[in-house]
Parts: structure tokens; sequence; C-alpha cells
């Protein structure tokens, strides 16, 4: 599945509205929900150093900094998420997922290497080379939509002697997975929770004074 891009999401949240819950300093608990509605509703719950994320599009812990609005929050306008390093921020929660289309570009990535390191002047290079393309383009026709457990049984049969030499028996250190749809859609969704959040609080206290 396809990552939700800025624009997906905020047509996703469109009618969703902000239920402030509890605010007690970095202890905060918000809602955000269509009104009557659960559908993709989400709630956040802050404490000193962690933000929980749950609800519809998932569950997830994130560890970091006392105040963790302070963490996510953008600084413009803008929706400004950094998957990656807030993927090494999370303590409970499913971050990335197998991707065929990522892992068969590695595979194929192993095979530009080995071409690399080929004189293609040399006949027996040139056939290590055939040998090689051939194998991965076997091995990608045959992978490119299927499951984690039968691109690694197929990645553990490798015969480095019918493809020309070129060896796979390091590939686990390859890159093999994506972020997940739900992780990154919840990363736009605090982004979002925190502009509403910093919105009502700006009302509250244009009513005070």
């Amino acid at each position: 599945m396809t990552n939700p891009t800025l624009e997906s999401f905020l047509k996703d949240v469109a009618s969703h509205q902000l239920t402030v819950n509890l605010d007690q300093g970095v202890f905060r608990d918000i809602t955000i929900k269509k009104p009557s509605s659960s559908d993709m509703h989400y709630n956040i719950t802050t404490r000193p150093g962690f933000l929980i994320f749950t609800g519809d599009m998932g569950d997830f812990i994130f560890e970091r900094t006392n105040d963790m609005f302070g963490f996510f929050r953008s600084q413009d306008d803008a929706y400004h998420i950094n998957i990656g390093y807030w993927a090494e921020k999370i303590q409970a929660g499913e971050v990335s997922e197998f991707d065929p289309e990522i892992a068969c570009e590695s595979v194929k990535q192993y095979l530009v290497n080995f071409l690399d390191d080929m004189d293609l002047s040399d006949l027996e290079d040139q056939e290590k080379s055939k040998q090689a393309l051939e194998a991965v383009s076997s091995f990608i026709g045959s992978n490119q939509h299927s499951g984690e457990f039968d691109f690694w049984e197929e990645i553990n049969s490798w015969d480095a002697d019918e493809a020309g030499g070129l060896e796979l028996s390091d590939f686990w250190e390859a890159e093999t997975t994506a972020k997940t749809y739900h992780f990154v859609w919840a990363c736009y969704a605090i982004v979002h929770a925190i502009k509403l959040y910093d919105k009502f609080i700006a009302q509250e206290q244009s009513h005070d004074s």
C-alpha cells in the first residue's frame, strides 16, 4: 500500500474536531475525531518523556523529551514530519513492514555492485555477467509481488554458482522494509493534533485576556 501523502491525510481528517480531555502542563489527553463517528479517530496522551497515540489508525508510543508536543511541533504552517528519526523514538507499535519492491531493488543493487567489479572485455567475466543478469531477472520476475516468507526462502536457496558468482549470503543486511501506512499517517496526525491544540490554547488565552 502506498503511504499517505499530506494531501490524502488532510482529506481523511477534513471533518475531524479536537476535544481536550486533560490539559495540565505536559500531562495532556486529547481526542481528534469526526462528530458522531469513530472512523479514523485518534487519541493522544502525553506525560513527561512520552507521547501515546491510540485509535482507529494504530497504536504507538514515542519516548524522547519532557514535552513531547515540543518535540513534534512544526514551527510554521507546514506539516514537517521526519519519519526516519521519529521511528527511532518508538517504544511500541508497528513501524516497518516487508516491502517486496524495496527488497527487489536491493537485489538489483547487489547486481550493480557485482557488475561494477567485472572486466567486460574479458570473456569469462562476460559470461559471469550474463549469468548474473539472467539470475536476477528471473528472481525479480518471480518475487516482486511475493510475501516475506517466500522472498527469504528464495534468498536462502540462492545459488551463486548459477548466478555467475553473484553472492547474496549477506543479504540480510540489505534494505527490505518500508514504513507502514499507519505509522506515516500517525506522524501526520500528531503534527495536525498539535496544530489544533495550539489554536485551541491561543483562543482560550484570548478569551481570558
